[in-house]
């Protein structure tokens, strides 16, 4: 039995083929990124023109080569090294405009999951007020005789 061939490819070889791939990727997305301006130009120009069929065409291409631009730069973010996990990621903008919000206590009891509208504790309070006397019907009685239909 004959074994398989391993090929090994030197560390500069191998990172000579990254540079080639990052090169490959950035150029593609320079295509991309002009040609999205490009169909967004052709859209504008076809309803212009009153050209409906051509300019949703030129919407559906538009679209479909921004699906394909964050396809590439997923890949061009896949071709730069990870952080370590022994060192601290930097917090991104997102998460330093939220810590530098102060935090507001909370003064009222949260109703339950299940109450949304949030009249548990004043279930109390509805039935008393004077409109709660006024919509209590007075003269109605349940007779049997009568059919509820």
């Amino acid at each position: 039995m004959s074994q398989p061939v391993s090929t090994k490819v030197s560390t500069a070889e191998q990172a000579a083929r990254e540079d080639d791939r990052l090169l490959i990727l950035r150029n593609e997305l320079k295509k991309s990124e002009a040609l999205v301006e490009s169909l967004a130009k052709r859209r504008a120009e076809r309803l212009a023109a009153s050209d409906i069929v051509a300019a949703d065409e030129a919407e559906s291409d538009r679209i479909r080569v921004l699906s394909d631009i964050a396809g590439i730069k997923r890949e061009i973010a896949a071709t730069q090294p990870a952080p370590s996990p022994t060192q601290p990621r930097a917090p991104t903008a997102g998460v330093r405009a939220l810590a530098a919000q102060p935090v507001q206590p909370k003064t009222e009891k949260a109703a339950p999951w299940w109450d949304v509208y949030g009249k548990s504790g004043r279930a109390d309070a509805a039935v008393s007020g004077p409109s709660a006397q006024a919509s209590r019907p007075t003269s109605a009685r349940f007779e049997p005789s009568h059919r509820m239909e």
